[in-house]
């Protein structure tokens, strides 16, 4: 469920929707988040989804990177403790 603008501004004290959430985005960003034993960091708030986006990188074997891109709304990400165990995954 998408927080309304009336609850994005009581937890923020913005006086718009979108000025609300990108203070509320700005306290996930210095949060630590992690799915299983990989450590994500928040990569961005898609508005027009609210979907908050997380990605994660790795060595591989052989040379190379890993990538993981997952996502979760707003409300859930606000309500979670880091972990990202109920995110999708975007990529």
């Amino acid at each position: 469920m998408r927080l309304s603008a009336a609850e994005i501004k009581t937890m923020t004290g913005c006086k718009t929707r979108a000025l609300g959430e990108s203070a509320l985005y700005t306290r996930l960003e210095s949060q630590s988040w992690f799915r299983g034993e990989r450590v994500y960091r928040a990569a961005g708030f898609d508005r027009r989804k609210d979907l908050v986006h997380f990605t994660a990188t790795w060595p591989v074997e052989g040379g190379g990177v890993g990538h993981s891109r997952v996502g979760m709304p707003l409300k859930l990400a606000l309500e979670c403790d880091g972990n990202l165990a109920q995110a999708v995954v975007l990529h």
